[in-house]
């Protein structure tokens, strides 16, 4: 079984590190006890007491258990011997026996510091039934019995804030409709860690067969007259992927053309669990390769949350330089494709406990990450945090009942910030199931989410219908700032980009052989997507394109400086093929003069032959003319066609 913490692993887990704990407080207080009951009991007693020690400390339970019983025959109050059957029932996980020797410990003696343990697990046993008030009860007498500044100290201190937190947590509800994905997705006993592309059309997740292998499945939305949540049938992703072994818990980019995976125990790993990559090239996925041990380490890394764009990496791992146990790293790729060193993300995430299952929202800026050392509900629940510049902001707990008692682990939430998936084994505890559930977020969680929107689309050769892989470059045209680099699909030409809501964009689609092609829009808050077709024109005499983002002030002929980029790619563009001539030609609307028009038109064409020539352009390879309104591409009968026929083209000679 891949050692990942997943749902349907992770209260295996809690059960580990309740039982660290348990040994912890043995540590600590079995010399008390071992001298506490000399000279406290009978000669008979205490000679089966020390032989019930023996077989305690030899760990033959069954038969320490029926000696230290034997002693409550001859002395009903023993403490030492409640407090010892009560360790041993928690080994055992008897729960009924454990609860009734710790009561009777506490009711002997509530002010030893030996109690605490009974105190401390009478309170993690009320908060596990969610009597929160009781809880908080028996944590508030724990605490002072601990030693001052001990992490048993800060546990019970920890334990007082989450009873606290989860009286106010339930008392304030979140309002949400958990709603199953279907037997269609949910068609194995365990799946989890869903993941999807930004346009909510393609879910990938973790599944377990019965032969307790994980793989990675995927299934594609159906356009299905307007039914939202109905599922193709999920397959694995890829044969070159899933092995034999375990895969899972992976993250996908916004155009689900990367992926990145855990994988355990294979013989290029660098530990027992290492993080791989690949890449999809039509319907195809690449190999696997190892992230290498820039990344993996001979420690334990999984849990992978992928930026949008593909280029920042968040994981969990249990590597040195940490703030705890397991903690949330993060690494970029560089611009020689090469990923960094990875940076403990800190302590304002990270805690001396455990944090894992990291989520990094589309908008680059919220991180979702599920913690047992923060306060909570329950022992992993998941938190949310938002990154300004460079600084984390304190994480604050999602809320009842996105979080319960339960542990809460791996959580999705689509590009728009309105949906959430994750697994959720609640309703199918005893069942041995865990199943992937989709709710709304709600409006609180939502405003604190950055929503996104995003473009797709495909690029393709104009006469042919070709698919291209083309670069594309995405700018922001207010801060005239790159904000995005990728590639269309060299077998589908098919691309999709995560954008900001009320952003103004201009795209930059060049690819070896045809004309670079420019497009301008603006997105909205009341659009989710813009669809962009892209037709690309091969070099060839007479074949023309639009600078859409040259900017000129109304009656001007002066190059706006957010002109700078489209210039600079026309720049670029023509150093790289040298033995083109092109014309720069100018076209207004009808509004003014004729000859007015011809002149604006023609000074314009020729600031830009200007601009070119002035950056390295030789004045032989570029000639400018002005057409006016003689050239119109649209009727001028609206604003719209207005703006269409006001333009500067580009035609190669």
């Amino acid at each position: 079984m891949e050692n990942v913490v997943t749902n349907s692993q992770v209260y295996e887990y809690s059960i580990m590190r309740r039982a660290l704990i348990f040994f912890l407080f043995l540590s600590l207080y079995t010399p008390y006890i071992a001298s506490a009951q000399d000279g406290t009991l009978p000669r008979k007693a205490r000679e089966i007491y020390e032989k019930a020690q023996a077989a305690w400390q030899a760990r033959q339970l069954v038969e320490a258990v029926t000696l230290f019983e034997k002693v409550l025959q001859e002395v009903p109050d023993s403490y030492d011997t409640h407090l010892r059957l009560a360790q041993i029932y928690e080994l055992q996980r008897n729960v009924d026996l454990v609860k009734k020797h710790y009561y009777k410990v506490i009711a002997l003696k509530p002010a030893a510091p030996q109690s605490a343990a009974a105190f401390q697990w009478l309170g993690r046993y009320h908060f596990n039934a969610e009597r929160y008030d009781s809880a908080q009860i028996y944590f508030e007498k724990a605490y002072p019995l601990f030693p001052p500044k001990s992490s048993l100290s800060r546990l019970a201190e920890k334990s007082i804030a989450s009873s606290k937190f989860a009286q106010n947590a339930i008392k304030n509800p979140l309002v949400i409709k958990k709603t199953s994905m279907g037997d269609t997705v949910n068609f194995l006993g365990t799946q989890y860690f869903p993941v999807m592309t930004a346009d909510d059309e393609t879910l990938i997740f973790t599944g377990l067969t019965e032969n307790r292998d994980e793989n990675i499945y995927i299934t594609h939305r159906k356009q299905n007259g307007g039914a939202t949540n109905v599922w193709d049938v999920p397959e694995e992703i890829s044969k070159s992927i899933n092995t034999a072994n375990n895969e899972g818990t992976c993250s996908v980019s916004a155009d689900g053309r990367t992926l990145v995976f855990t994988a355990c125990n294979r013989q290029d790993g660098f530990g027992s669990c290492d993080l791989y990559i690949a890449h999809k090239d039509g319907k195809d996925w690449s190999a696997p390769i190892n992230l290498g041990q820039q990344v993996n380490t001979r420690d334990w890394e999984s849990q992978p949350s992928l930026s949008a764009d593909g280029h920042t990496l968040y994981f969990a791992s249990d590597r040195k330089g940490g703030q705890g146990k397991r903690d949330i790293w993060i690494t970029h790729l560089d611009e020689k494709k090469q990923w960094t060193a990875p940076k403990n993300l800190g302590a304002t995430i990270n805690t001396p406990d455990e944090e894992n299952a990291p989520f990094i929202h589309a908008n680059g800026r919220t991180l979702f990450y599920a913690s047992n050392g923060l306060t909570g509900l329950g022992g992993f629940d998941i938190f949310i945090s938002q990154r300004i510049d460079t600084v984390w902001a304190q994480p604050k707990n999602l809320g009842y009942p996105i979080n319960t008692v339960a542990d809460q682990v791996g959580m999705y939430i689509a590009s728009d910030g309105q949906r959430a998936y994750y697994t959720d084994d609640t309703s199918e505890r005893g069942k041995g199931r865990s199943l992937i559930y989709t709710f709304q977020l709600p409006e609180s969680v939502q405003q604190m989410i950055i929503p996104t929107r995003y473009a797709k689309g495909k690029v393709f050769d104009k006469n042919t219908g070709t698919a291209l892989a083309s670069d594309i470059d995405l700018f922001d045209l207010k801060t005239q700032q790159k904000v995005g680099a990728f590639t269309s699909d060299g077998k589908t030409g098919s691309f999709l980009t995560v954008l900001n809501s009320g952003g103004e964009y201009a795209f930059y689609v060049s690819k070896t052989g045809y004309l670079f092609k420019s497009l301008s829009f603006t997105v909205s808050d009341s659009t989710s997507f813009v669809n962009l077709d892209i037709p690309l024109e091969a070099i060839e005499k007479d074949r023309a394109e639009v600078l859409n983002n040259i900017f000129f002030q109304t009656g001007q002929y002066e190059l706006d400086d957010k002109s700078k980029v489209e210039l600079n790619k026309m720049v670029d563009f023509l150093n790289k093929n040298r033995a083109i001539k092109i014309e720069i030609s100018g076209h207004t609307d009808d509004v003014g003069s004729d000859t007015e028009n011809m002149e604006l038109s023609r000074r314009r064409a020729l600031s830009v032959q200007q601009y070119l020539h002035k950056s390295g352009v030789g004045a032989e390879r570029i000639s400018s003319k002005g057409y006016g309104e003689t050239k119109p591409v649209a009727n001028n009968d609206s604003e719209t066609n207005r703006q269409l026929n006001r333009r500067i083209e580009w035609r190669i000679l």
